[in-house]
Parts: structure tokens; C-alpha cells; sequence
């Protein structure tokens, strides 16, 4: 059965099926073929998978960020982005990456972050004379710290799946968001001149976002700071014990809503309606997905294939070492054809067991697994946020691959750090929780 469902799905995916369907196709073909169970089971297992009271929080997080994005707060972000690293070698690249990590705490997607963010950063990058994959590879790239940070939408499902404390999971992905973000502020000042830009004039690689005069920091921090405070309610709320990770949710469309139409005052119900669509839009492909992958999982795991899996690689080394490099490379090799919140279904029933037999703490194989899914979001030939930046740049996909190699070294550097020294996840949980 383990064929029919690896072949059917890889099979249904080079015939072009969107990843949900093929899915949902191939968990039907092995039931059909190798059990004797009914195939109306099979709507039971995708309603129930995507029924657990946790995952509420996916659709209002995507709420919360497409109401603070229609509320103005994407160029007030830009601008206290630019106040700080504006006059940094590469200033605006500098600025796009930390625009990410601000970004990040509001939308919980990398492909909100990509389609947001790109679309204002992508062309003023390249009216100052960069090259447009490096624009590109920039902003794809900076991208994959929105995952990491709170409020991940695949941090909640990975909290839902494997019943890990989505806040400990939240906190856990502060420091390493922090780390990437220094280590991508270094791989730009590096690269900026020698392939960044068009006309390697440092002049240029200095040039602000716009073109009056660089914002001060605290200005520019005071009209931010409402839209920087929603993170802070949400941890905070969250290690006080004052609301769930999903009343968070809740309370972050709220204030929001608060924000948009008492604080900047750039919120309307025309522009409520536009969020409103974008978040149906965006969590109809996710729960689609989603719903597929908790049906192809139960597959799997009916016939106990994860466990034979996990035992096979038991059996052939039992050093963690080796152990969490195999599942690196394997994570890595998926993240490239598979969407993120699916591989992360099918492939924790398979990993867990095998990394809590050699001691990894499931709060930091989360960090791990996302991180490696998150590369995925880069590395053709899926890679969606390098398709989306791309397509904004005006350029295929393959037209940015030279350009992405640096950028990924340093990311594959960043993945091992995260994966060898436990303590850049664990510390802060362990200290708070």
C-alpha cells in the first residue's frame, strides 16, 4: 500500500494535480485497493482532521494580517525598517529583510509576507539599480523567517498534530527568527556589491525607499508601534495565561480592527471586504490541503507504514547525530516538491516517534521541521514564495537560481546550527515556561 500511495501521489502531482487533490486521490486508490473498509470513511477522517478546536487560530491570525496589511501598517513597517538599516551597505535589501521580521508577527505566512511586502519592495529595489533576481532572491529568502516567528501558521499545526504547547512552540521561535535575520543582514552586506546590483556604486546600495529623507527611528517607531504591539499581546497573553493560543487569535482580529480604524484610521468596510475575500481565499487552498494530507496520513499510519519507516532507520543507526541529519535531508528533499503544511501532516507521524526514542524534545524537532519546510519555500521546483517574488520581479524562476546560492549556503549554515544546538530553540521556553 505504501507504493500505491507514494506512486499515486507523485504520479498525480507530474500530471499537474493541485497538491489537495492529489492527495485526497491517492489515500482513495490505496483504501480501495488494499482494505476492506468503506470508502465513506474517508470524508469522516477529512472532516475530523480538520475539526480540533486549535486550528480556528489559522483563519483569524490570516484575518488579523490581511486587516493590519489593508490598514496601512505594511508602509509604516517599511519605514521603521529603514530608519534602522537604511544607511547600512545595501540599505534597501537591509530593509526588505527586516521588514520581514516585523512583518512576520502580524501575518503568520510567508506568501502574505511575499505577495505584501514584494510588491511595494521588489520595484523600488529595482529602480535603485538592483539586479531583479537579487530583488527577488531577497524577498523570498527573508520570507522564510515569517514561519518561525509566532504566529506560524505551520508552528499552531504542528502544535495541533503532534499535541506540543503551541505557546512553547511560539516562544521557541523567537531567538532563531532573531539568529536568521543577523545571519541574512551579513549575507547582504557581503553580496550586495558583487551581485546585488546593476551598477556596483556603493552610493546606490544606500539609496531609501523613497525619495525624501530617511526617517528618523523614534517617528518612525511611534507610528509603528501599534501594529508591533500585536506580537507582544499575544506572547505576553499567552505565558500569562490570559487566553489560548485561539482566543489569541480572536483577540488579534480585534485589536486589529481597533488599530485600522481608530489608530491609523485607514481602515474601511470596502477594505474589510478585501481582507475578508484574501483570507477565504488563502484558508480555502489551506484547510483543502490540510483536510487531504489528515486522510493521506491516517492512510499511512492505518497500515502502520510510519512505524516500519521509523524502525528501518532505527535499525540502521541509533546516533541522533546522524539521525537528525538523515531527517534534514529527507525534509529538505520533500520541502522541494511538497506544500509545506502537507509534508508536515504526513511526515510527523514518521518522525516523531523516531526522534522521541532518541531524546530530541518535540519542541525542538518543531523548530527543525519547520525551518526545513520553510527552505522548501525557495527551493525550485515549488519553491512559492522564489515563484511569487519571481513573477512580481518579471522573471522565471530559473532566471534566479545562481543568485539564490549564497543565500542558500548561508540558510543550510542556519538549519544546522538549529539543529545541533538545541539551546537556540529550548532556552527561552525553558526559562518562561
Amino acid at each position: 500500500m505504501g507504493g500505491t500511495l507514494l506512486g499515486g501521489f507523485l504520479g498525480a502531482i507530474l500530471a499537474r494535480i493541485p497538491v489537495g487533490f492529489a492527495l485526497a486521490a491517492a489515500s482513495l486508490l490505496g483504501l480501495l485497493l488494499f482494505t476492506n473498509l468503506p470508502l465513506n470513511i474517508a470524508p469522516q477522517r477529512i472532516v475530523a482532521g480538520i475539526t480540533p478546536f486549535p486550528l480556528l487560530a489559522i483563519p483569524l491570525f490570516i484575518l488579523t494580517g490581511a486587516l493590519m496589511n489593508y490598514g496601512g501598517i505594511s508602509q509604516r513597517l517599511l519605514d521603521l525598517a529603514e530608519s534602522i538599516v537604511g544607511r547600512l551597505r545595501g540599505g534597501l535589501a537591509q530593509t526588505n529583510v527586516l521588514s520581514s521580521l516585523f512583518f512576520g508577527g502580524l501575518s503568520g505566512s510567508a506568501v502574505a509576507d511575499v505577495s505584501s511586502l514584494g510588491r511595494i519592495l521588489i520595484p523600488a529595489m529595482r529602480e535603485r539599480d538592483y539586479r531583479a533576481a537579487y530583488a527577488a532572491v531577497v524577498t523570498a529568502v527573508s520570507a522564510i523567517i515569517t514561519p518561525i516567528l509566532p504566529p506560524s501558521i505551520t508552528l499552531i499545526l504542528y502544535g495541533v498534530v503532534t499535541g506540543t504547547s503551541i505557546g512553547q512552540l511560539f516562544f521557541a521561535g523567537l531567538l532563531p527568527a532573531v539568529l536568521f535575520v543577523v545571519m541574512l543582514t551579513l549575507t547582504v552586506h557581503f553580496t550586495v556589491n558583487r551581485i546585488g546590483l546593476e551598477t556596483p556604486r556603493d552610493g546606490h546600495a544606500r539609496t531609501p525607499l523613497t525619495d525624501r529623507v530617511i526617517p528618523k527611528f523614534f517617528p518612525a517607531l511611534l507610528k509603528a508601534l501599534p501594529a508591533l504591539m500585536l506580537p507582544v499581546i499575544i506572547l505576553v497573553g499567552i505565558r500569562g495565561g490570559y487566553f489560548t493560543p485561539t482566543e489569541a487569535a480572536a483577540m488579534s482580529v480585534v485589536y486589529s480592527l481597533i488599530v485600522g480604524f481608530l489608530v491609523y484610521r485607514e481602515l474601511n468596510i470596502k477594505l474589510i471586504v478585501k481582507a475578508l475575500k484574501s483570507t477565504v481565499q488563502l484558508v480555502g487552498l489551506i484547510m483543502l490541503v490540510m483536510s487531504a494530507a489528515q486522510l493521506y496520513s491516517w492512510a499511512l499510519t492505518s497500515e502502520r507504514i510510519p512505524q516500519a519507516i521509523a524502525q528501518s532507520m532505527l535499525d540502521l543507526t541509533s546516533n541522533p547525530i546522524v539521525l537528525l541529519l538523515l531527517i534534514n535531508l529527507l525534509l529538505l528533499f520533500v520541502g522541494m516538491f511538497i506544500e509545506a503544511n502537507a509534508a508536515l501532516i504526513i511526515l510527523v507521524p514518521i518522525l516523531l516517534p523516531i526522534t522521541l526514542e532518541v531524546g530530541v524534545d518535540p519542541v525542538h524537532l518543531g523548530i527543525i521541521i519547520v525551518v526545513n519546510l520553510g527552505i522548501g519555500l525557495v527551493t525550485p521546483p515549488v519553491g512559492l514564495t522564489l515563484l511569487l517574488a519571481s513573477e512580481i520581479a518579471e522573471l522565471n524562476i530559473l532566471q534566479t537560481v545562481k543568485t539564490l546560492l549564497p543565500f542558500l549556503g548561508v540558510i543550510l549554515v542556519f538549519l544546522l546550527l538549529i539543529t545541533y544546538i538545541p539551546a537556540i530553540s529550548l532556552w527561552l521556553p525553558g526559562v518562561l515556561f
